[in-house]
């Protein structure tokens, strides 16, 4: 990236990315602020700040170029270099993220899968092999893999992390069920899905 951005701010950018990329498949040249506000449910002030602070701008009154600030988007957040991770843990949830394509559109490009679950050992999910979680350690050096994804169990999660930066992982994804520790030198990025449902219950009872 060119420069440093809030945390909030970098989170709504691939939003913003979704739905440009929405218009620009749908032949839609040109996208206003308020569109993407609307569309996000964010203040649209919020929406101008967060796109300036990537230097790009619109044409008053006729709004932003999709193409133009699709190509933007994908330099500064540098979606087009893929970036090679490996995914822990082959359960339900495991499963759905390494089947989800969509993934290569934000530039992670999942390469192998570990589990540690005999029957699932060799299973291809589509072009990518199960290894048993042994071979970590071995597999990370190859590949020179440098971002790992968690998808196990919360009492599993911490000692798969120890050893995974041990073997010179610098970001963990971890949508294990627990908060993991780490240097402070290694990127965590924490997905509560529980959390997020309780959000959405909540604002749910608001409604009625």
């Amino acid at each position: 990236m060119q420069k440093k951005l809030s945390a909030p701010t970098l989170r709504r950018l691939p939003r913003y990315y979704r739905i440009i990329c929405e218009y620009f498949d749908r032949g839609e040249k040109y996208i206003r602020s308020c569109e993407i506000a609307h569309k996000l449910d964010v203040d649209e002030t919020q929406v101008r700040k967060d796109i300036a602070a990537i230097n790009y701008s619109g044409k008053p009154k006729i709004g932003f170029n999709t193409g133009e600030f699709k190509t933007h988007l994908e330099k500064f957040l540098n979606l087009t270099e893929a970036k090679k991770a490996f995914l822990i843990g082959v359960g339900n949830l495991g499963l759905a993220l390494a089947k989800y394509n969509g993934f290569s559109n934000y530039g992670l490009d999942i390469v192998a899968l570990f589990d540690n679950d005999p029957q699932k050992i060799g299973l291809k999910i589509g072009d990518k092999e199960v290894f048993h979680v042994c071979q970590l350690p071995e597999k990370i050096r190859q590949e020179a893999i440098k971002i790992v994804v968690l998808a196990i169990p919360g009492e599993q999660a911490q000692k798969m992390t120890d050893l995974a930066i041990k073997c010179g992982i610098k970001a963990i994804w971890n949508f294990a069920p627990t908060n993991i520790e780490v240097p402070k030198e290694v990127i965590v990025s924490n997905q509560d899905l529980a959390a997020d449902f309780v959000v959405l219950s909540m604002k749910l009872n608001d409604s009625y």
